[in-house]
């Protein structure tokens, strides 16, 4: 089995954007961004497939906006849910229910609670490398903790500092949506379930963190904290930005 890589190109609310790809295969996960950005990444990490598959996680604009773009430059096959797809008037995309085979990949759409048509989470096999990309959700579901456990890349939203959030500038109607259980998860909510996920291997890449209500450093702390303070094990811990993205991973399992 070749070797999976795990790149995020970025995240947070204003663009989002995954990749993850071996030597016969590219998936991208999410397109909220712009195809001068994409390229770029393409370039830097010397990535020559010159086709893929598209997954998007919900209609969102920041998941979603490049789509259209994208679409009059590359060939691309289409995943989503069926009331994701609908929402986005795409009729030419693949309903995913449950997972789909593609290449040496096994990629499963786990279903998350998020103010969207159908918004999932996505867990992709690669042999025995998992990797999990999960943002955009107010609760974690039994389900999902199940599904991404022991992931070897765990890119997991911290969206919000509670307090930074309270007490900040949004209007209260904002701040209810995104404390809500259909909103976005807090640094303690994210900390919480990475600790039931993450094992010693588990490389975790936060994401989707707020500009105005979180900062890396206290998301980045919060999470190591509360993992330390439990005695969770787990290899590696960053933020993902928006600028930046993520590290470039790369698993080996045999």
């Amino acid at each position: 089995m070749p070797p999976v890589n795990f790149n995020m190109v970025s995240s947070g609310s204003k663009g989002n954007c995954s990749l993850v790809w071996d030597d016969e295969t590219l998936l991208v996960f999410d397109f909220g961004i712009t195809m001068k950005r994409f390229r770029e990444r393409m370039d830097k990490l010397d990535i020559n497939h010159r086709e893929y598959s598209l997954f998007v996680s919900h209609e969102h604009s920041d998941h979603s906006r490049g789509i259209s773009m994208v679409k009059k430059y590359h060939k691309f096959d289409l995943y989503s849910r069926e009331a994701t797809l609908d929402a986005l008037r795409y009729r030419d995309g693949y309903s995913i229910h449950d997972s789909v085979a593609i290449g040496n990949f096994l990629v499963k759409a786990v279903s998350v609670s998020h103010d969207a048509a159908d918004p999932v989470g996505y867990v992709i096999q690669h042999g025995k490398a998992r990797i999990s990309v999960v943002s955009d959700l107010g609760k974690v579901s039994d389900e999902l903790l199940r599904q991404a456990g022991n992931s070897d890349i765990l890119a997991f939203e911290a969206n919000h500092d509670v307090e930074m959030l309270r007490y900040g500038r949004y209007p209260e109607m904002l701040k209810r949506r995104i404390l809500s259980s259909h909103g976005h998860l807090s640094n303690d909510q994210s900390a919480e379930a990475i600790a039931t996920m993450a094992g010693p291997g588990t490389r975790i890449v936060l994401t989707h963190l707020s500009q105005e209500n979180n900062t890396p450093d206290t998301a980045y702390s919060s999470i190591k904290n509360y993992l330390l303070n439990r005695n969770i094990q787990y290899a590696s811990l960053e933020c993902a930005t928006q600028e930046l993205g993520s590290s470039h991973f790369i698993i080996q399992r045999d």
